[in-house]
């Protein structure tokens, strides 16, 4: 198995997240693909590469080169890290793993991810991990968005096989050969949603996918800080629900409509009916808190994480409707 590791100025997270794929039982050749760091990001892959047993054999960088016009820059650093020749000659094993710099690996899971994709004949396998938070504005903003994306998910055990195509762009396991014959990452390369567009892609073309839960195994760290958030969730939900502006006015009617009533139930004077308001949508942040292993105490900050949801949701969406959506890392991102 290959990994297909693409980094941009990721020094904080790269090498903790090379240590985790490096300890893998699977032993997988990892190809670092840096996309134009600005950082330290490719002189800590060298470092590293320097400290293997066999430097080159195990752990290669690969460098994407000049953005292309019409092309994601993730897709291209795939496309590249795919496409070019390492200190390992070129790419030749049938499964590879996409993953993200800000994902921490178990040991096994690599292994065992390939088990059940042979054991469910399926030609791609993703993954949803545990999402970490620290601090108040990662903790007030991020389990709210997977609340959301729970929602519209629906059924898990509908979309471990065969229900809507659903991926996640930090953990996908790809069998090579299926992947090439859609025409692999050129296919998708002007996709806004990339992850969610490989697996539609290999769906179209009557390929089998699945998408699991795996938090024991899998831990990740989207953001870091409140700001990152804010910008970070700005994009994806803008890119998101920017095609699909009923359903973000649903959203946004869900959860601006309970904590209105309850401004109004409080200008009112009615403090009864405002008590009770607040105590079920606390309750209901409180749950959904807990289903997906984030602190329930901040679900006493109930409303604001359900307004600053709808905000960055709202801004996202007028971003989408620009054309342009909050740019990461430097790097534009037109719609």
């Amino acid at each position: 198995m290959t990994v297909l590791l693409p980094v941009r100025d990721e020094e904080k997270n790269v090498l903790l997240c090379l240590d985790s794929l490096l300890a893998q039982t699977a032993r997988p050749l990892v190809r670092v693909v840096d996309d134009g760091s600005s950082d330290a990001t490719a002189e800590l892959v060298r470092r590293r590469m320097a400290e293997q047993e066999n430097p080159g054999r195990r752990l290669v960088l690969v460098e994407a080169g000049p953005l292309p016009a019409g092309w994601r820059g993730k897709l291209h650093a795939l496309h590249a890290g795919l496409g070019s020749p390492g200190a390992d000659g070129p790419i030749g094993t049938p499964w590879l793993l996409l993953t993200d710099a800000d994902t921490r690996h178990h040991p096994e899971l690599l292994a065992r991810a390939r088990t059940v994709a042979s054991a469910r004949r399926l030609d791609a396998l993703s993954l949803a991990g545990a999402q970490e938070v620290v601090g108040l504005g990662e903790n007030l903003l991020a389990p709210a968005v997977f609340a959301l994306l729970d929602v519209f998910l629906g059924d898990w055990e509908a979309a471990a096989e065969g229900g809507p195509a659903v991926a996640n762009g930090q953990f996908i396991l790809l069998s090579r050969s299926a992947w090439e014959a859609c025409g692999g990452f050129a296919s998708v390369r002007g996709e806004t949603i990339d992850d969610v567009a490989i697996v539609a892609r290999l769906r179209a073309a009557g390929y089998r996918t699945g998408f699991f839960r795996a938090p024991d195994l899998l831990r990740v760290r989207m953001y870091r800080g409140f700001r990152a958030a804010v910008s970070g969730w700005r994009r994806n939900l803008g890119g998101l629900f920017g095609p699909r502006p009923l359903a973000a006015g649903g959203v946004l009617a869900a959860l601006l409509l309970p904590p209105l009533a309850l401004a109004a139930a409080l200008l009112a004077g009615q403090l009864v009916g405002a008590a009770l308001l607040w105590t079920a949508g606390a309750a209901s942040s409180m749950i959904f808190r807990s289903g997906s292993r984030h602190a329930p105490i901040y679900g006493f900050l109930y409303p604001l994480d359900t307004l600053l949801l709808a905000a960055v949701l709202a801004r996202g969406m007028a971003d989408h409707r620009r054309g342009r959506l909050a740019s990461w890392k430097g790097r534009e991102m037109r719609v």
